[in-house]
């Protein structure tokens, strides 16, 4: 068994396995980025793995997290020499496992705040990137605006403390790089959120306008906000995961990620350096990501939403076992993936409907095992833009409002065998208090209309009388 790290390479070079074909010694990154999780590892950094091979790029990527880490992991990593391992699976049962090294160093602002400001200031950093997920910016999507009744909120705007949220902290990198330097940056949200450009940039100046009025026009300026789509199934690694790599390719790495072989990436385009760099890794770089987003949020978000309750209800509990049922397929692929079609323009360059049948086949990966769960938490954030909004803008939409009913159920936290759900959501509470009563529930997603709300009630009877099997099998006939 070989551990990770820059000593064992050239003996995991002689396992067939790739490795980092370039030089890792003295890394000077221009590029920084905020939220070192598994999907970070999997997408962005195998657009700067391709870069610095081909020596594009060459310096590597400046890692950060503001939350605490979790235990064990910045240690793991600091012992392989910030190798990691990203093992590749196609639907067809193909895998490949490369050694990845485009991480150059990382810093946690809980352990070394005066660290993590210091890098996200210096007039070195050209471009700051992020996912740190749609709750890490205390962003208010119902108003579209800041929350400034979160409580990391209320404290930042207070308090000259350590930031405790990732717009206080890019906040005063910004008050403190205005200070120092007034170079120009380019921020780049790689969320899920739609919009996110735009979105990052409002709540950034809102903050600013609030606890830093002077540096406002400054940011206006010089600071870039570039909106972007990212894409590419990457489920939590596990320890069945972690232990795989270790049987089969005889390599021990505690932070290893495993994913889909599909990738893609959508970035607005910004003339720097930084950003047009990543046409030479194979990114999209596009006048306008609204397209791209709306296609990528409304079918794939929102097809993993509408399968995933039903499927969850149903006793399965991954998602290809979900999608392969016949049921959930012929809804989501048929009447789900149609009807949402609908709310789209057209997309350059992509053709919906083949687009639609490999999202099926991304879907079916058996080598994947994503989690319906993973899919299912969070359904109040998710929902809203995925599927609530294409709803209001269509005619034809029974199969956006069965999901709301199957959504609805799975927030009763039994599944149709009686086994219990933990619900994952942070209005979990309040969720489950609004589906009691069907125009209540309706009214709190954004949606009053007497008929969508009579057809949602019609289907939620269904369920609750019958079961998801006998509604979904009724809907399709």
């Amino acid at each position: 068994m070989l551990s990770l790290s820059n000593k064992n390479l050239v003996q995991i070079k002689a396992k067939s396995i790739k490795i980092p074909s370039y030089n890792r010694v003295g890394l000077k990154p221009s590029l920084v980025h905020i939220g070192l999780g598994a999907f970070h590892r999997a997408h962005y950094l195998s657009y700067i793995e391709k870069l610095m091979r081909e020596g594009v790029y060459t310096e590597g990527v400046y890692e950060i997290d503001i939350i605490p880490s979790k235990k064990g992991f910045v240690e793991a990593l600091e012992e392989q020499d910030y190798l990691y391992t990203l093992l590749t699976k196609d639907p067809f049962g193909h895998e490949e496992l490369e050694v990845r090294g485009g991480i150059a160093n990382y810093a946690n602002a809980s352990s070394n705040p005066k660290k993590v400001l210091d890098i996200l200031s210096s007039k070195n950093t050209k471009l700051i990137t992020l996912t740190v997920t749609e709750k890490g910016y205390c962003y208010d999507s119902e108003n579209h605006k800041l929350d400034l009744n979160h409580p990391s909120i209320i404290k930042d705007l207070k308090s000259f403390d350590i930031p405790s949220s990732t717009i206080g902290e890019l906040s005063e990198a910004l008050k403190q790089r205005f200070e120092e330097s007034k170079a120009p940056l380019t921020i780049m949200s790689c969320d899920n959120i739609p919009e996110n450009g735009n979105m990052l940039k409002n709540c950034i100046n809102e903050f600013l306008s609030i606890k830093y009025p002077e540096i406002v026009e400054w940011v206006s300026k010089k600071i870039v906000f570039p909106n972007t789509m990212v894409d590419r199934i990457t489920p939590v690694t596990s320890d069945k995961d972690i232990n795989y790599v270790a049987q089969e390719y005889g390599i021990k790495d505690i932070c290893g990620v495993h994913s889909e072989d599909f990738i893609t990436w959508v970035i607005e385009d910004v003339d720097i350096p930084e950003i047009q760099m990543f046409r030479k890794a194979g990114a999209l770089v596009v006048e306008s990501v609204l397209p791209y987003e709306l296609m990528k949020i409304r079918l794939l978000n929102g097809s993993h939403s509408a399968l995933s309750y039903p499927s969850y209800l149903l006793g399965y509990r991954d998602v290809d076992d979900g999608i392969n049922d016949p049921l959930i397929k012929d809804f989501i692929r048929n009447h789900y993936m149609e009807e949402i079609t609908k709310s789209l323009n057209s997309v350059p360059g992509v053709d919906l409907d083949e687009y639609k049948d490999e999202l099926i086949e991304r879907f079916s990966n058996k080598c994947i095992k994503d989690k319906l769960l993973r899919l299912a938490s969070d359904g109040s954030k998710k929902i809203s833009n995925a599927i609530v909004k294409p709803l209001l803008e269509l005619k034809e939409r029974d199969s956006l409002i069965l999901a709301l009913a199957f959504w609805a159920s799975f927030l009763k936290g039994k599944d149709d065998k009686g086994n219990e759900i933990v619900i994952e959501d942070p209005n979990a509470k309040v969720l489950q208090e609004k589906i009691k009563d069907d125009k209540a529930f309706m009214e709190y997603n954004g949606i009053e209309e007497e008929e969508i709300l009579k057809t949602y009630s019609s289907f939620k009877s269904q369920i609750d009388k019958e079961g998801v099997a006998a509604t979904l099998k009724a809907y399709l006939n």
